[in-house]
């Protein structure tokens, strides 16, 4: 890893991408993954139920249809069983963030309209009724339960896409709230509220802060038909998750394989305040800019 990092700085961004993907397949793809997996609807419910997730709780679900698709259930489905694990007591959510493109100044984001590029799942998702979505042209949420408002309504206020009023942020304030991977991969390949670190600490500390280059200003049209603009920071830079990954025991990062299928599932909380603890002494998943120590120096 110290090679990797000591040569990242002559190397074009794109490179680094393809690099930190390249190594994060290499060394933490479980041999034992297959896609698409053999999964049943079955073996995702007794998995969450051994993890503690019950009904009343609160889901954030990332997940990868070419891997869920294993022919033994529909997307529907699959939302619906979701749905039957935390019962209706519960809240289910999930990114719903417009295509990267279309993430520009001057765009409309139509919440009701607007599709999801999150995967096939999350647009599956938008379109189920009852499901409501924050305002957010950068990193949108769909939900639907009782926590659902709570964790949306004030989306379209936020600094960054990860702040404190964001639903990636809110997910901790709830005491029974999981991050869950589902065909995502593990070491936290895919899990976007790790971003609430960057985002709680970039206006005390000079590495986070140069994460956010520029503003995206953009307009909105609400689920009433009102419109309205919002401005937010744009992030850059380049991550390797296993970074951060190693410093959760394997009681707090729960990963499995199961029928093919690679699952992960952590509490909101611990990954999003121990991720900050360790943003704070200098351990991050960044990989570009290069974070130096200087940068932690008496922070």
């Amino acid at each position: 890893m110290r090679f990797f990092l000591h040569h990242l700085k002559s190397l074009p961004s794109s490179v680094i991408v393809r690099l930190s993907k390249g190594l994060h397949n290499h060394y933490h793809s479980s041999r034992e993954a297959k896609t698409p997996s053999n999964i049943g609807l079955e073996a995702i419910e007794g998995f969450l139920e051994k993890v503690g997730i019950h009904h009343g709780s609160t889901l954030m679900v990332h997940s990868a249809w070419k891997q869920l698709n294993s022919g033994n259930f529909s997307v529907r489905e699959l939302i619906e069983s979701l749905l039957k694990s935390v019962g209706t007591n519960g809240t289910l959510t999930m990114p719903a963030f417009p295509s990267y493109e279309n993430q520009v100044s001057g765009a409309v984001f139509d919440v009701c309209r607007t599709p999801s590029s999150g995967g096939l799942v999350t647009e599956a998702f938008r379109r189920y009724p009852g499901v409501v979505r924050s305002i957010n042209l950068n990193h949108s949420v769909c939900a639907i339960g009782p926590q659902s408002n709570f964790l949306t309504s004030e989306h379209h206020l936020s600094e960054t896409s990860w702040d404190d009023l964001s639903p990636y942020y809110r997910l901790r304030e709830i005491n029974d709230a999981w991050i869950i991977g589902l065909g995502v991969g593990h070491r936290l390949k895919v899990a976007t509220s790790l971003h609430c670190v960057e985002s709680a600490l970039w206006k005390e500390n000079s590495y986070f802060n140069k994460l956010f280059e520029g503003e995206i200003h953009y307009s909105y049209k609400s689920k009433n038909g009102d419109l309205g603009k919002h401005c937010y920071r744009k992030r850059v830079g380049e991550i390797y998750t296993p970074k951060l990954a190693k410093y959760f025991s394997s009681s707090e990062l729960i990963e499995e394989v199961i029928e093919g299928l690679e699952v992960y599932a952590i509490k909101a909380r611990v990954l999003i305040d121990k991720a900050i603890k360790l943003g704070r002494e200098g351990k991050t998943m960044y990989v570009w800019p290069i974070p130096f120590k200087r940068h932690f120096v008496n922070f």
